[in-house]
C-alpha cells in the first residue's frame, strides 16, 4: 500500500481527528482540487516574488499586523532555522527557553552558537513546562550580558503561553532580538478568547504553524519580521536557503486560501468555533476521573488522568478516535476552526463512558527526579561535540546501563511529541535524564535519537 492509498483509507474511515492538521478532512476547507504546478508564466516565483506570491505574503502580513511576512513550505522548522541563523552570527551566545523543539536545537548546531538555558518551572502533578517570565530572562540575561537573541516557545503544545510582551520590552531595553515560536498559536490572532499574538506582544521574529490549528495543509507555515530590531536582508536570505527551491504550489495556495477564509468570513467562524468549545469544555470540567487542565489556549483540550497512554490508547481502539499525543498523564486533543460537531459529540460521549468505567492503573510517579527542570551540564558547545565525534567517534551505551551516567551524549534524544530534547548532544547524562528515558519507554512513548535503545556517547 502507498502512501496515496494509505490516505486515502484513512479518510474514507470514520476516525474523529481530533489531531492536526487543522483541515480535519473537511471538504469545506480542501484543496485538493488544486493542480500541481511549477513556475510557469504568469505564476510567480517564491524565492523572486513579484505578482501572485507577493501579493499573498504582504496579505497574510496585513492579517497578522506584521511588517513583512513570507510563506514557509518547509514547515515551521525552516523559519526557525532562518530566524536564529539570520538574526545573530556565528558564534554568538543566545538565551534558550529549555522546552524548545529540536529545531531550535539544529540551528544551535548549524549556526555553531553558544546557548545558555532558561530553565521553565514544572507542574509536576502533570510534568508540564510553564511559560517563561520576564523574571527568568531578566535573571539569565543579567548573568549573561553578551547574549545576542532570547528564543522561547510560546504557546507550548499544551497551551501554555510566557509573558512575551513583557519579555520583548525588556530585551529590546537591552538591545536584543526576541524570537518566538509560535507554531502552536497561528490562531491567536483571530478572537479575543485566545491569548495575545507574539507579533501583536512585540516579538521580532515570530513562526506559526498554520497547518496546525488553522485550515491549511500539513508543512505549511508562515515567518513573520518585525523591520525594528532585524536585519532583513540577512533573515531573508536565509530563509531562501531552507525553502526548497521547487516550492509546492499547493501548499502556497493553501497558505493563501487560508487566509482568504479568515479575512472574509473569520470573524464569524471563531466565534461559532468559540461557542462550541467553550460548551465542550464546560460538559468536559464535569468528568470525574479525567480532569480537563484550565489551560492558556483554550483550543487545547489537556484530559489529566493517572496513566495517558491508557486513555490515549482507549480513545483510538475502542471509539475510533485519534488524539494528537499521549504523554505520562495527560492527552492532548487539538481542536480547530474546521471542526465539525460531529467531533465534539462523540469525543465527549466516548470521555464520558471511559470516565464511568475507569480504574486505577499503573501510576507513574511525577515526582523532582523525573523531569528536566534544572540547567544541563553542557560540557561543549553542540557544533564542537559534533565536530568531537567526527574525529573521534563514539560509543554506543544501552539507555538502561547504569554505566551511562556522567558520559558526554552525541545523540540528542527527545520524547515525541513535542519534540523537546531531554539530553543534547554536548551534554552530560544524568541519572535524572536517564530515568525521564526509561519512563518514557516502559510508558509506551516515542523516544527519537536511541539506536535500539542506545545512547551515543562521547570517547
Amino acid at each position: 500500500m502507498d502512501i496515496l492509498d494509505k490516505l486515502e483509507q484513512y479518510c474514507n474511515s470514520d476516525y474523529v481527528p481530533m489531531h492536526m492538521p487543522g483541515g480535519k478532512r473537511n471538504p469545506e476547507y480542501s484543496s485538493t482540487s488544486i493542480l500541481d504546478i511549477t513556475e510557469i508564466d504568469g505564476f510567480d516565483n517564491m524565492h523572486n516574488p513579484e505578482g501572485i506570491i507577493k501579493n499573498a505574503f504582504e496579505r497574510a502580513a496585513r492579517l497578522y499586523g506584521a511588517d513583512e511576512t513570507l510563506f514557509l513550505v518547509n514547515g515551521s522548522t525552516s523559519g526557525i532555522l532562518a530566524a536564529i541563523c539570520g538574526a545573530v552570527r556565528k558564534h554568538d551566545k543566545v538565551a534558550v527557553a529549555r522546552n524548545c523543539h529540536v529545531s531550535v536545537y539544529n540551528a544551535l548546531l548549524l549556526a555553531e552558537l553558544e546557548p545558555v538555558y532558561i530553565i521553565p518551572d514544572i507542574d509536576h502533578k502533570t510534568g508540564i513546562y510553564k511559560g517563561i517570565t520576564y523574571e527568568d530572562v531578566k535573571k539569565c540575561v543579567h548573568e549573561n550580558t553578551d547574549i545576542k537573541a532570547v528564543i522561547i516557545t510560546s504557546p507550548t503544545y499544551e497551551g501554555i503561553v510566557s509573558e512575551t510582551r513583557h519579555i520583548a520590552e525588556y530585551l529590546h531595553s537591552k538591545g536584543i532580538i526576541l524570537i518566538v515560536d509560535e507554531a502552536h498559536g497561528a490562531h491567536f490572532k483571530f478572537n479575543s478568547e485566545f491569548p495575545e499574538s507574539a507579533v501583536d506582544a512585540g516579538a521580532d521574529l515570530v513562526i506559526n504553524s498554520i497547518h496546525k490549528t488553522l485550515p491549511a495543509l500539513t508543512q505549511t507555515a508562515l515567518l513573520h519580521i518585525s523591520k525594528k530590531n532585524v536585519d532583513v536582508d540577512r533573515v531573508e536570505r536565509y530563509w531562501n536557503i531552507y525553502q526548497t527551491t521547487s516550492p509546492s504550489y499547493i501548499l502556497m495556495a493553501s497558505i493563501d486560501r487560508c487566509i482568504g477564509i479568515i479575512e472574509e468570513n473569520g470573524k464569524e467562524l471563531f466565534e461559532k468555533y468559540i461557542c462550541s468549545l467553550k460548551l465542550l469544555r464546560q460538559k468536559l470540567g464535569q468528568l470525574n476521573n479525567i480532569s480537563l487542565l484550565d489551560s492558556d489556549d483554550i483550543s487545547k483540550i489537556i484530559l489529566l488522568c493517572d496513566n495517558g497512554k491508557i486513555l490515549y490508547d482507549r480513545l483510538l481502539n475502542e471509539f475510533r478516535i485519534q488524539p494528537e499525543m499521549a504523554s505520562f498523564k495527560y492527552v492532548i486533543c487539538m481542536t480547530s476552526v474546521a471542526d465539525k460537531q460531529e467531533y465534539y459529540d462523540r469525543l465527549l460521549q466516548a470521555l464520558e463512558y471511559i470516565d464511568s468505567t475507569w480504574e486505577s492503573h499503573d501510576v507513574v510517579t511525577l515526582d523532582k527526579n523525573i523531569y528536566i527542570n534544572n540547567a544541563p551540564d553542557m560540557r561543549m558547545t553542540p557544533s564542537q561535540a559534533m565536530e568531537l565525534m567526527n574525529e573521534q567517534g563514539c560509543d554506543e551505551i544501552d539507555v538502561c546501563d547504569d554505566s551511562i551516567y556522567g558520559r558526554v551524549s552525541a545523540s540528542t534524544v527527545l520524547i515525541y511529541p513535542p519534540g523537546m530534547p531531554v539530553i543534547n548532544i554536548g551534554e552530560v547524562i544524568t541519572q535524572k535524564a536517564a530515568y525521564t528515558i526509561r519512563n518514557a519507554i516502559r510508558t509506551g512513548l516515542e523516544v527519537p535519537g536511541l539506536k535500539e535503545g542506545r545512547i551515543q556517547c562521547l570517547r
